[in-house]
């Protein structure tokens, strides 16, 4: 796959953010092993914001509780956004990864020019 300037510039702040700065110091298999486990981490984050909402749903239905129903539906907006952005965050991580398992060189200058 071809990657337009755009993208690359995109991915390449992903790998800066999840890898770090020093990041071409590593060789491309470290950099998609850290990717990788940071991929894993992001499958446990899912399970424990979806376990809190089964939580905080079957205390709410179930009467347990005595709050309020909108504090419900607030935690339930709060878990949904979070949701959401982990799924992002994990669609770029795979972004990145394809990336560097595509074998393109990177590019040397990051100011643009």
């Amino acid at each position: 796959m071809t990657y337009r300037n755009e993208e690359i510039a995109k991915i390449e702040t992903v790998l800066d953010y999840h890898i770090g700065k020093d990041r071409d110091t590593r060789s491309h298999s470290e950099q998609i092993r850290i990717l990788m486990l940071r991929k894993r981490r992001f499958f446990f984050i899912t399970a424990i914001n979806v376990l809190a909402l089964v939580f905080f749903g079957y205390w709410f239905f179930s009467g347990i509780t005595e709050l309020p129903s909108w504090i419900f539906w607030v935690l339930a907006v709060v878990f949904a956004l979070n949701l959401a952005s982990i799924a992002w965050q994990k669609k770029q991580i795979d972004e990145a990864i394809g990336f560097l398992e595509s074998g393109q060189a990177p590019v040397q200058d990051r100011t643009g020019k």
